[in-house]
């Protein structure tokens, strides 16, 4: 499953966090994943905080998967309370989903 929320900063930012939840082989649990996008006034998509024109986006392809998820989080202006607010909304969706299982 998957969820986009949107959340518009006080600078005119947009920033779409997308959850997904990936149920694990023996059915015991689902591992959630973030992702965060951008979206500057100007702009008409969506893309990653960092790209090729960004000066940390050669420190970016140094790091491991995980790592490179992390300093795509920093860069985007998202806080922690807004990434808790959209999985806890994910999580509530895939109650009812489980339920029926």
């Amino acid at each position: 499953m998957k969820q986009e929320k949107i959340f518009t900063l006080e600078t005119g930012r947009c920033i779409k966090i997308i959850t997904e939840g990936l149920l694990a082989e023996d059915f015991s649990r689902i591992t959630v994943t973030i992702d965060v996008l951008i979206k500057d006034p100007k702009e008409e998509n969506f893309h990653l905080p960092i790209v090729e024109t960004h000066p940390k986006y050669w420190k970016l392809k140094k790091l491991n998967a995980e790592q490179s998820r992390i300093l795509q989080n920093e860069y985007s202006g998202v806080t922690e309370k807004q990434i808790r607010k959209a999985v806890k909304e994910f999580e509530q969706m895939l109650s009812p989903t489980l339920l029926q299982s």
